[in-house]
């Protein structure tokens, strides 16, 4: 173990504040990774009434304004990310410059004194390649899922994508889908190094079967890609079935006002539960309280949800779609077809009505989460990505 390697992590996604869920996930790889020894700063975009420099825990953390004045920094208004915000608000298109202007320098200035820049999706890999003449340093990029599956749907945005990571050093993916899809535009596929994103295996863990509720967990933003409507209507059939259940809905987004006007319309509102925003803490007592978690995508990296309701325990049904079918296997959880109501409702009854079949999968989820998705194995990839690319920077 090198502990005097430095990485900058530069992100587009990450915590406002300690138990944020906003790119939680890039929060427990920095960790994972500082874990191991090695010095972590991050880079990652602002946010009204966030720290422009603050410590979290051990980890050093950058979010330099790049509007004026800060309350109109619109480029995080939406919580299911910057393609949604940019999709739902085309005028925030004229902050997307300044954004990458200031975000490039900031990462060119906190990488000239470490190894390596660590860069999770595109538009952070693009920024840190644009500094390459102040820097110097290799960058490594990491494929999310929204930044290939949505932009690489337009021509331009494929070109685009191409064009930055031809220019990174190294690139890893979260899901084989992504590969797949990042091939598709061009790209070889061979030198793409598989690495899922992990979850906390000693935070999300399993609880007695006895504190399970009879609830139906829905956790994501509340946008069209996630699939909530198609779970609305899936549940009609399941309360018919299954009186006792309630479906809990923890998210926000532009849509929140149409599912509760549809759970109004399907005559199901009182058997279900808008919570909102929820801390990471809140989201891990739900995982861990409710029977099954549904994740009804219309498109999918990978699913940090999933990993997280693995490792409480709790099978899961979703789509297939993407990179879902990689971590939902036969034993912990159902697939179905998307935008389906009545496959989602047929896979919510086969296991909610089945206690043995529920208990098999409870098991076998928790075992798959600790085997395959432990940040502590994931930090020790990373740290090979990370020397490998360094040996051959140094002609090693």
């Amino acid at each position: 173990m090198d502990t005097m390697m430095k990485v900058c992590i530069a992100t587009t996604s990450f915590p406002r504040w300690l138990g944020d869920g906003q790119g939680a996930f890039v929060w427990e790889a920095a960790r994972a990774v500082a874990r191991r020894g090695i010095q972590v700063r991050v880079v990652a975009m602002h946010s009204p009434g966030t720290p422009s420099h603050e410590r979290m825990g051990d980890i050093e953390v950058l979010r330099p304004r790049y509007w004026w004045p800060e309350k109109w920094e619109m480029l995080r208004k939406e919580g299911g990310g910057l393609p949604i915000t940019l999709q739902r608000h085309p005028y925030v298109f004229a902050q997307v410059v300044p954004f990458a202007l200031v975000h490039a320098l900031a990462i060119a200035q906190c990488a000239r004194d470490c190894d390596i820049i660590h860069a999770h999706w595109t538009l952070s890999a693009a920024c840190a390649c644009l500094g390459r003449a102040i820097h110097g340093r290799p960058v490594l990029a990491t494929l999310q899922g929204s930044d290939v599956f949505r932009v690489g749907k337009h021509p331009l945005g494929a070109w685009l994508t191409r064009q930055i990571l031809l220019r990174c050093d190294g690139i890893t993916a979260l899901t084989r889908a992504l590969v797949s899809s990042v091939a598709e535009m061009g790209l070889r596929p061979d030198p793409i190094l598989v690495i899922p994103n992990g979850v906390d295996t000693r935070s999300f863990a399993p609880v007695p079967a006895e504190l399970r509720d009879d609830t139906v967990l829905f956790v994501g933003s509340l946008i069209e890609r996630k699939g909530p409507k198609y779970l609305l209507a899936a549940m009609k059939r399941v309360l018919a079935v299954l009186p006792s259940y309630q479906l809990v809905v923890v998210g926000e987004g532009p849509q929140h006002e149409m599912l509760r006007n549809l759970a109004e319309s399907l005559d199901i509102a009182q058997h279900v539960v808008f919570m909102g925003f929820q801390s990471q803490d809140q989201v891990r007592v739900q995982m861990q309280r409710a029977r099954l978690l549904v994740l009804p995508s219309l498109e999918e990296g990978q699913g940090v949800v999933l990993l997280e309701a693995l490792a409480c325990g709790t099978p899961v049904v979703a789509s297939r779609v993407d990179g879902i079918p990689e971590v939902v296997t036969d034993d912990v959880g159902v697939l179905v077809p998307p935008a389906d109501p009545e496959a989602l409702s047929e896979a919510i009854l086969s296991i909610l009505t089945r206690p043995e079949r529920w208990g098999a999968m409870s098991r076998s989820a928790r075992e798959r989460a600790a085997e395959h998705y432990d940040w502590g194995r994931l930090a020790d990839q990373y740290l090979m990505a990370y020397k490998s690319l360094l040996r051959r920077g140094r002609g090693d």
